[in-house]
């Protein structure tokens, strides 16, 4: 059957995107399948062009294949006319793509109500048994409000591991969920039938198998493993933690909460009973929003696509907190940002990246947009790419290599000629577009451009400048952001060469290099702009701490370290800070400072050390600090670092140390033993003569 140019009714919004193929009998071919608010679009995928659209009125159904040979395909049905139509497709996310249309089948043309309610109970995390209703569907478990009808949250098919039975408490049984088995438990006298029929509904609706476990488990295994496998110590201990109010369709109005931090986990715990309310993984987090209407509400979103939103008079550092938390656990997507992801740009689930061809596509719309504007292709682009970069920017020798690196050039010259008034365009556009510029640059022929392209590193360069003007903290952080991916390579295989001519074009201009500082110095005495104070210590931290600044020029990084070392009473009111990534971040500078700088600067450092009570702090972090967590260790081996370098050669720091510990203890600092080696190097996280004896034997000169 022929694609018919049909428009989308006025006021359908795309809410979710899938790239897949359609099957028809011309062959097989690429299509964007997008579920809407009103109806479903196919868009060809190169042009952006609608293809074919069914309002919701004359969309019979959508379901798995049962007959097909492959479990990724799936058929819809639709009218036309007086009968009924059929189209198929396929993608690797068909449970993910039914659901989200399944969400709107109350539209569906005829569609008849499978659903079965059952009477239950839940228990609930303050351990109170709640009557419940849950609501068995054909795309999930809806547990609905007993008293107001209101649905209060959807267990999906699509997310639920599985089912299991818990004897010793009558009619009792968990719902296995979230990609890392955390138990929610019910009860119910009818659970046979109830587990009967999502079973069933799973299977025939969206095409998964789930099953109830053969053993059942205890009400103490429960309670042990409530949390599934971030049950443990670990995953549970604070590592930093905030006190919020949380919003939730479930209350009226906000509820207090404790945020904590964690090595794995975002915990939420009621602060009355200190009961954990919450855990979801720091793997899971896909951005932080910062509002720009109230200064202290802020959303987090997920990768499974839902988002939690909530209010602190500390956002700034909370969300800074957060975020070096979610990237220290081995998630380098997650970013900050200013306004909600729009999933119904991006062309699958947040939780995987983009087909190859997907990121094509958009390299190519960012300079020649088809039928959109140019900062619609931004977002799109955006949608789409990995913060982290492009996750399919080839780096081997060839021909596709050098066809990759030509689009990825072609996109930044784009960037840089489409952007705009940058004293007039918004806020929320000016981020775009850095963020895209710092998704480029983090590929290595993005990284290569900055000093290879005739120009780009003036026009970057202009850019920055302005945005800086406008004292905005989002864009001032995305705007230092991209200049860090510049300073430290975020690819792998990457030359020490270009990432010292980068630094080399960076570092060059001290007018610019004062603006930042004076930028720095003005948060940290004002005790604001924690984003921008944390990207201005990488910024820094890839200049002047090693292992990184032995890519520095030696006259660059000098001039810096003297123009940092001006500002030492400011380095350290930050060891005061509530966070720990800036405490560390504050550190390595301090270090950099007193370990690079002539004599008369390491004295400054060490008497504003004891003036401003940052030796007697440290101190307690280097002896006390007991954790598994990489983040905890590395300040404690940074503490250690500088609670020496503070003491040496200085008298009044010792007679501290001398009123404070044993004599038979402090004299350990002359024994002439060996330093046990049982701990691993946390700072110096890069081998560069490695590295470079490995670009020679490559035939590349460093």
């Amino acid at each position: 059957m022929s694609e018919s140019k049909t428009i989308p009714k006025k006021g359908n919004v795309d809410v979710a995107s899938y790239f897949t193929t359609k099957h028809s009998w011309r062959g097989k071919y690429k299509r964007i399948f997008a579920v809407g608010t009103k109806g479903v679009t196919t868009y060809n995928p190169g042009t952006l062009e609608n293809t074919n659209h069914w309002m919701y009125e004359e969309f019979v159904s959508i379901g798995p294949n049962v007959k097909a040979q492959t479990t990724n395909e799936f058929s819809i049905v639709f009218r036309r006319g007086k009968k009924n139509e059929s189209m198929r497709f396929s993608t690797e996310h068909r449970a993910d793509l039914v659901t989200e249309a399944m969400r709107f089948k109350e539209q569906f043309c005829g569609y008849k109500s499978k659903s079965k309610r059952f009477n239950c109970y839940k228990h609930h995390w303050s351990e109170n048994r709640v009557p419940v209703i849950l609501d068995v569907n054909d795309c999930g478990i809806d547990q609905v409000n007993a008293a107001t009808n209101k649905i209060l949250t959807t267990y999906y098919y699509k997310d639920i591991e599985g089912f299991t039975q818990v004897s010793g408490y009558p009619g009792g049984f968990a719902i296995i969920y979230g990609g890392f088995s955390r138990l929610h438990l019910f009860a119910s006298d009818q659970r046979d039938d109830l587990l009967k029929y999502a079973i069933e509904c799973a299977g025939c609706y969206i095409g998964i198998t789930l099953r109830t476990r053969k053993d059942p488990i205890t009400f103490d295994q429960f309670v042990l493993n409530r949390f599934g496998k971030y049950s443990d110590d670990n995953s549970m201990t604070s590592l930093a933690e905030f006190n919020v109010q949380k919003y939730s369709q479930r209350h009226v109005d906000p509820v207090r909460r404790v945020l904590c931090l964690t090595e794995t986990c975002l915990v939420e715990r009621d602060p009355a009973t200190y009961n954990t309310v919450s855990a979801k993984p720091l793997c899971d987090v896909f951005a932080l929003v910062r509002s720009q209407e109230s200064p202290q509400i802020f959303f987090i979103e997920f990768v499974k696509g839902y988002q939690r939103k909530f209010s602190s008079t500390d956002r700034d550092n909370l969300i800074a907190s957060v975020l070096d938390g979610v990237r220290a656990s081995g998630n380098r997507d997650a970013h900050v940002k200013m306004t909600f992801s729009n999933r119904g740009l991006r062309h699958a689930p947040y939780y995987v990246p983009v087909d190859e061809e997907v990121e094509a596509h958009h390299l190519k719309f960012l300079a020649s947009p088809p039928s959109i504007s140019f900062a619609d292709a931004v977002v799109r682009f955006n949608s789409n790419v990995s913060y982290s970069g492009l996750l399919h920017a080839v780096t081997q020798d060839g021909f596709f290599t050098d066809n990759k690196e030509k689009m990825i050039n072609v996109a930044l010259l784009a960037l840089l000629a489409k952007e705009g008034d940058q004293n007039t365009i918004s806020a929320v556009e000016l981020e775009s577009q850095f963020q895209a510029l710092r998704r480029l640059v983090a590929s290595k022929a993005g990284f290569g451009a900055f000093t290879q392209i005739p120009k780009f590193r003036e026009k970057v360069g202009i850019k920055v400048v302005k945005a800086l003007k406008r004292q905005d903290d989002g864009v001032t952080h995305a705007a230092i952001d991209m200049l860090s991916a510049l300073m430290q390579p975020m690819h792998d295989d990457y030359d020490l060469r270009q990432e010292q001519l980068n630094k080399t074009s960076l570092l060059s201009s001290k007018k610019f290099l004062e603006s930042l500082l004076d930028l720095f110095s003005t948060h940290v005495v004002r005790g604001t702009g924690a984003l921008v104070i944390t990207s201005l210590l990488d910024f820094l931290t890839f200049a002047l701490c090693a292992p990184y600044s032995e890519t520095t020029d030696g006259n660059l990084f000098d001039s810096l370290l003297e123009q940092v070392a001006g500002k030492g009473r400011v380095l350290y009111k930050l060891f005061q800070h509530p966070s720990m990534t800036v405490v560390k971040g504050a550190g390595l500078v301090m270090k950099a400072i007193i370990e690079e700088g002539d004599a008369e600067i390491a004295a400054k450092m060490q008497d504003l050390a004891l003036a401003e009570g940052a030796l007697p702090r440290h101190l307690h972090t280097s002896m006390f600090t007991t954790s598994s967590d990489g983040r905890m260790l590395t300040n404690r081996q940074l503490s250690r670092h500088l609670v020496a370098l503070w003491v040496t050669g200085h008298p009044t720091a010792m007679a501290l140390l001398k009123r404070i510990l044993p004599t038979g203890l402090l004299s350990y600092l002359d024994c002439n033993d060996k330093v046990p080696d049982k701990e691993r190097d946390l700072i110096n996280v890069r081998d560069n003569l490695k590295m470079a004896q490995v670009y020679v034997l490559l035939g590349t000169t460093i």
